[in-house]
């Protein structure tokens, strides 16, 4: 039964946003990253139950998302640029759950839904400890630099 349910919802979304013509990208947020897909080349979604799987079908392949990971799908007209992010830049790295700053300046900590989570005034080289943090994607910002970092 909740295999209809889930296929039926599925089908429901991309129904609705194929008749919007605003929305142009899917976007899969998971406990890890963030994935945005065009819908044009999107062929179905399917649930895969004995893999405990969500599988995006497209006319390059398929992309695969754990469902104990899933957080959220939704539709939009921009990609999100999250995955295409730096992960470490000249003056911001993470290094065994620590985000070593160089600079100076305002760092701040946002997570991938864009709500800040936290800010450190930097001078020279500061290291913030990452242990507080939940799971999940944030993006880093100093100055001009900016990265993404999973915990």
């Amino acid at each position: 039964m909740k295999k209809i349910v889930l296929s039926w919802v599925a089908f429901a979304l991309s129904s609705f946003a194929m008749a919007q013509s605003d929305y142009k990208y899917l976007t899969v947020a998971t406990s890890s990253s963030e994935k945005s897909i065009e819908l044009a080349t999107i062929q179905k979604i399917t649930f895969n139950v004995s893999e405990k799987q969500v599988v995006v079908t497209t006319s390059e392949g398929e992309v695969t998302f754990p469902q104990s990971e899933l957080q959220k799908m939704f539709f939009g007209n921009t990609a999100t640029a999250i995955e295409n992010m730096a992960e470490e830049s000249e003056a911001l790295k993470v290094v065994n759950g620590v985000l070593i700053a160089q600079g100076n300046g305002l760092l701040r900590i946002y997570n991938a839904g864009g709500a800040l989570q936290g800010m450190v005034n930097v001078e020279g080289e500061t290291r913030v400890n990452l242990s507080k943090y939940a799971s999940g994607v944030y993006v880093v910002n100093l100055g001009k630099q900016t990265i993404k970092f999973s915990k």
